[in-house]
């Protein structure tokens, strides 16, 4: 099997979407299949010093920046956050894309190439410039359509949700003018959200794949102390100190907690609201009990999270969740809110789902679920289990999700061969006529 996995960044050092290509271009290569990478060449030396061996970094092709998306970048500083991210991030992705889309299309022709992947961005209604390639496209899994809960959508000001409703509106018109989502062969989407979030029109077929996953090899299984009588529980945090990721709430129910048994919040992150966080704890006075660790290393978190015993993911508007895999893998616990991703990774074996009916029921909620678990090692022990064994299925691991993809990619192939056999018996029967 030959592939190309088309993507606008491919790196491990940038935050989010962009490590997404190298995952499935490192494991086709593990699975031996013969893959090449194309995306924008401000990753270069980074990819250099991940593939030394010449034969696999040759097989990646870079695309340039334009005079038109230099200076988009550079007049980025001129406007507001919002503009830089929702309107200006997006050209300038639509027009690597369009540059990448040339290549593609050159290599499908020069190495056979048999299908191209496009794995990011993961938003349903960004459109896709790879179309017209000569081959089948696979694009996704996506991840969107993302909401507020009924009680919470007063966190969303007016104007976010009228542009967002605007951007929405946008997206449908720019989806017919660059139509890559609307003859894709295939989209990958992670829950029926999203699928209801694709441009409509589309004439794929479309198969449910978990967003998010977690690296096996290096969040491995751990065995965990067993507590010592009288040590308090230690419950943590990691995530961005925003609304939708529930940290005021969090903060709101510990206080509970700590009135009841003797646990430790760790927190670790940084955000707009992390003085407003720091305000709460100390109004609350749980200062003794709450401690900020600020931004971290990915290897000095991951040590603080093997140290810990219950992993929090309050958040209230979260598509995806791959630090909650993570500690899942390592044999935590988790406590998550019962909505969107959180919700549909873990399951009531592993965790604690809490209900998002109204804010109030929210706070006792997550306070209850703290409560169970400090006062229960037994269950935490329990839960920890079944974590790890939840991770390894539902595709939530990268070995298992690329399987998945991969099983797609060949039924991609297998029909696009099967609709071209009438072409070719055409043609051979009108050049015998003809003869």
């Amino acid at each position: 099997m030959k592939v190309i996995v088309a993507a606008e960044n491919a790196s491990m050092k940038m935050s989010g979407e962009a490590a997404l290509a190298l995952y499935y271009f490192d494991r086709l290569h593990e699975r031996r299949v013969d893959a090449w990478l194309v995306c924008h060449e401000r990753v270069r030396e980074e990819l250099r010093e991940r593939y030394p061996d010449d034969n696999v970094f040759q097989r990646i092709h870079f695309v340039k920046d334009t005079w038109l998306q230099a200076l988009i970048h550079a007049s980025g500083g001129l406007v507001p956050f919002q503009i830089q991210d929702r309107i200006l991030g997006q050209v300038i992705h639509l027009l690597t894309q369009s540059k990448v889309r040339p290549v593609v299309k050159r290599l499908v022709k020069e190495f056979n190439i048999q299908l191209v992947f496009e794995p990011a961005p993961i938003s349903p209604k960004t459109p896709s410039y790879m179309y017209g390639v000569g081959v089948p496209v696979v694009i996704g899994p996506m991840c969107g359509g993302m909401e507020f809960p009924p009680a919470f959508q007063h966190l969303e000001s007016s104007f976010n949700r009228l542009s967002n409703q605007v951007g929405r509106a946008i997206s449908d018109l720019l989806n017919r003018l660059i139509p890559g989502k609307l003859r894709a062969d295939i989209l990958l989407v992670a829950n029926d959200r999203t699928a209801k979030a694709l441009p409509w029109g589309y004439q794929g077929k479309v198969y449910e794949v978990v967003e998010s996953g977690v690296d096996l090899s290096i969040w491995k299984p751990t065995e965990r102390q067993a507590s010592k009588p009288g040590e308090p529980t230690r419950f943590i945090y990691m995530a961005r100190f925003v609304d939708q990721k529930g940290i005021p709430y969090l903060i709101e129910a510990f206080k509970q907690v700590a009135e009841t048994t003797n646990s430790v919040l760790e927190l670790i992150g940084s955000g707009e609201l992390l003085e407003a966080t720091k305000a709460q704890v100390a109004a609350l006075k749980i200062e003794d009990r709450v401690n900020f660790h600020g931004w971290m290393a990915l290897d000095a978190a991951a040590k603080l999270i093997h140290e810990c015993d219950v992993y929090m993911v309050p958040a209230i508007r979260d598509c995806g969740g791959c630090a909650m895999l993570e500690a899942m893998a390592i044999g935590m616990p988790v406590i998550a809110a019962n909505w969107a991703g959180p919700g549909q990774y873990a399951d009531p074996s592993c965790g604690i789902l809490v209900d998002l009916e109204t804010k109030e029921a929210f706070v006792d909620g997550l306070a209850a679920a703290m409560i169970r678990l400090a006062e229960s090692p037994e269950l935490r022990e329990q839960m920890g289990e079944a974590s790890k064994q939840r991770v390894r299925t539902n595709y939530l691991d990268w070995d298992a999700k690329v399987d998945r993809v991969v099983e797609v990619f060949e039924e991609a192939i297998a029909q696009w061969q099967i609709e071209s056999i009438p072409e070719v018996t055409e043609e051979v029967t009108q050049s015998v006529m003809l003869h």
